[in-house]
């Protein structure tokens, strides 16, 4: 995928913040290797027993939720990937402190059944370990986004 760089990337920063492994780096190596479709570096980046959890209505993007460990992250990943093309991913803003890193992304995606085009932002929260994540919360506008999917405003017949 193509998407514009991390504008925060180029704001000074102490040398410790932008140590590898540090929660920022660790942050911006994931953005970039999901927006890149790089999923080996991906689970480079991932603890084996992490804890993900992205916020969305499970029934109508059934590949969110609760997952426990990184092969049932990537299996969501999969299933994800199976509904949805990702067009773009473009990030907004890139706060950490300490081992918690936390990013706002504008993401373009095609549902692939349907070829309707949505756009979302998305928030995430990461906390991270050894220079892996052990722990993410993502959240989108779900609403905005289950109009998108179904194609329709909901409450309107």
């Amino acid at each position: 995928m193509n998407g514009n760089s991390d504008p925060a990337a180029s704001t000074p920063r102490p040398a410790a913040v932008d140590d590898a492994g540090s929660a920022r780096a660790v942050l911006v190596e994931v953005q970039t290797a999901f927006r890149d479709g790089n999923y080996a570096r991906m689970a480079e980046l991932y603890d084996d027993d992490i804890d993900w959890l992205f916020h969305a209505p499970v029934s109508v993007f059934p590949e969110t939720g609760h997952r426990r460990g990184k092969i049932a992250v990537f299996l969501a990943f999969e299933a994800l990937n199976r509904l949805y093309r990702f067009d773009s991913y473009e990030t907004e803003q890139v706060l950490a402190e300490g081992d918690r890193a936390a990013g706002i992304a504008n993401v373009t995606l095609t549902q692939r059944s349907s070829g309707r085009v949505i756009q979302v932002r998305v928030a995430g929260f990461h906390r991270v370990r050894d220079g892996r994540i052990v722990e993410y919360r993502g959240f989108v506008d779900s609403f905005d986004a289950v109009e998108q999917a179904l194609g329709r405003i909901v409450g309107v017949e």
